[in-house]
């Protein structure tokens, strides 16, 4: 690999004051030798040129006279309000717990203690191709899928509460004046 010539690290500074003629005869004649040997270093200043000549014409925007003012008489607005309604958290409220009770009435009764089956994994035609040696079997017992569910659903079930009841309720007693 060829050597390539160390190139100073504000180069871009160094073409932006070469293009607005403020370096000194020293500096800019240093300039000049950089770019008659680095092709690279051309390309880089036609392009700031090209980026300099756009902005030179454009007008900088100013915020109105009056922005400080009425971003400062905003600031004890209270902010939006994101996230679920306090009606729609109800309902999914109620929703959870309903599904939550059904699954435990469900296992209460009993309906699941016979519910077991086995996943052979060795079944499975994915694993033929790529697999040289046995999987095993996985058994699988419906009573404690639906306890983990029921347990998900509980957990599920004290996040909406937290989040759409609770939150907002001690927001409101916090805030004076309310």
């Amino acid at each position: 690999m060829e050597e390539m010539e160390k190139t100073p690290n504000n180069i871009d500074e160094q073409l932006l004051d070469y293009l607005d003629n403020k370096l000194s005869p020293a500096a800019k004649s240093s300039v000049e030798n950089l770019l008659t040997t680095r092709d690279d270093l051309q390309k880089r200043l036609q392009i700031l040129k090209i980026i300099s000549h756009n902005f030179h014409g454009q007008k900088r925007e100013e915020p109105s006279k009056n922005f400080t003012f009425s971003v400062m008489n905003r600031l004890d607005e209270s902010p939006v309000k994101t996230g679920l309604s306090t009606s729609n958290g109800i309902f999914l409220l109620i929703g959870v717990i309903l599904t939550m009770g059904i699954g435990a009435w469900l296992l209460s009764a009993g309906v699941f203690d016979q519910s077991s089956t086995t996943i052979d994994l060795n079944k499975i035609p994915l694993t033929q191709p790529y697999i040289r040696f046995t999987l095993p079997s996985i058994s699988v017992d419906g009573k404690l899928v639906v306890n983990i569910i029921v347990f998900l659903n509980l957990a599920l079930a004290l996040i909406v509460l937290d989040r759409v009841i609770l939150k907002p309720l001690f927001q409101r007693r916090i805030q004076p004046g309310q």
